[in-house]
């Protein structure tokens, strides 16, 4: 029984046992990249919920966190070779009472069957907490809503 009792509360607080922040000059765009390269990394996929590219260590500014149970399955629509061919080219408040904002960007990938580089562009909408007690908790802020194409780094694929 006690043992249980211990796993139970174990889990209840592992969820944040690393100290997260959001420091007060991280602008909008900042943590809009912090959230693409999170969806890049393949947080949207269940089979790499334990991967080494969601590491929470790898986020300070960010809660990395999914929940499956309602998803249906998810296929990646494109690999991404580096960060670097990800640029975001516009970051617009959505509405100051809920600090939302949409966050534009373009995404450079390789055709692997004939080799060219095409330009996609997509959207993510996120919201920043504006106290720093859910900053200690959950980082910057979250996501509202994913892009609409699953874009994994090449150095993420599930094995």
């Amino acid at each position: 029984m006690k043992k249980s009792l211990s796993l139970i509360i174990g889990l209840l607080f592992s969820a944040n046992v690393f100290a997260l922040s959001c420091p007060s000059n991280k602008t909008p765009k900042q943590v809009a990249m912090d959230m693409i390269r999170a969806e890049l990394a393949g947080i949207v996929l269940e089979e790499n919920v334990e991967s080494d590219c969601l590491d929470q260590k790898k986020f300070p500014h960010l809660l990395i966190q999914s929940d499956f149970s309602n998803d249906e399955a998810t296929k990646v629509d494109a690999v991404v070779k580096h960060l670097s061919d990800v640029k975001i080219t516009k970051v617009e408040l959505t509405s100051k009472e809920t600090y939302s904002y949409k966050a534009i960007f373009e995404v450079k990938i390789k055709d692997e069957k004939t080799g060219i580089y095409t330009t996609t562009t997509d959207r993510i909408r996120f919201f920043i907490y504006p106290d720093s007690e859910n900053h200690k908790t959950f980082g910057c802020g979250g996501v509202t809503e994913h892009p609409s194409k699953v874009m994994i780094l090449k150095s993420c694929l599930p094995k």
